[in-house]
C-alpha cells in the first residue's frame, strides 16, 4: 500500500512539475509595478539588443544594441495596456501593447505582432555588453 501511495504522490508532483505556469497580466497598476526599477531586456525581430526603462511619471528609455539611449513617452490607456511613442530614430515601434509575465519572462502584443524580453531585475547599466 505504501508503494502505491509513494507511486501516486510521484505521479502528482510530475504532473504538476510539466504545467506550465500561466502568464500574469501587467495591465494599469500592475503594469507599473511590475516595472518601478526595473530594466526590460531581451531581442528585437531582427536580433538586436535592447534595454528599456519605464520612469515613473511617462518617460521610457531604450537603448537598442550599441546605439545611444533615446527617450519617449508611456501612458497607461483606459484598457489598462501600455503605450509607447518613440522618436524617429527609435527602430522599436509606437503604440498599445498588451502584456503579461510569467516569472521574469514578460511578453508584450498588439495586432500588429507580439515581442518578449525579461525583466532583468534592476536598473541594468544602458550599456551592451557581449554576454548580452
Amino acid at each position: 500500500m505504501f508503494n502505491k501511495f509513494a507511486l501516486a504522490a510521484l505521479s502528482a508532483v510530475a504532473l504538476l512539475a510539466s504545467v506550465p505556469a500561466e502568464a500574469k497580466p501587467l495591465r494599469g497598476d500592475a503594469f507599473i509595478t511590475a516595472m518601478a526599477g526595473n530594466t526590460l531586456g531581451g531581442k528585437m525581430a531582427d536580433g538586436t539588443l535592447y534595454k528599456l526603462y519605464f520612469l515613473p511619471g511617462g518617460q521610457a528609455t531604450i537603448q537598442e544594441g550599441t546605439s545611444e539611449p533615446q527617450f519617449g513617452t508611456w501612458t497607461i490607456d483606459k484598457s489598462g495596456d501600455v503605450c509607447l511613442k518613440w522618436p524617429s530614430a527609435v527602430a522599436s515601434e509606437d503604440g498599445c501593447y498588451r502584456v503579461n509575465a510569467v516569472g521574469h519572462k514578460v511578453t508584450w502584443s498588439n495586432k500588429d505582432g507580439s515581442n518578449k524580453g525579461r525583466l532583468l531585475g534592476g536598473v541594468a547599466p544602458l550599456e551592451m555588453s557581449k554576454a548580452e
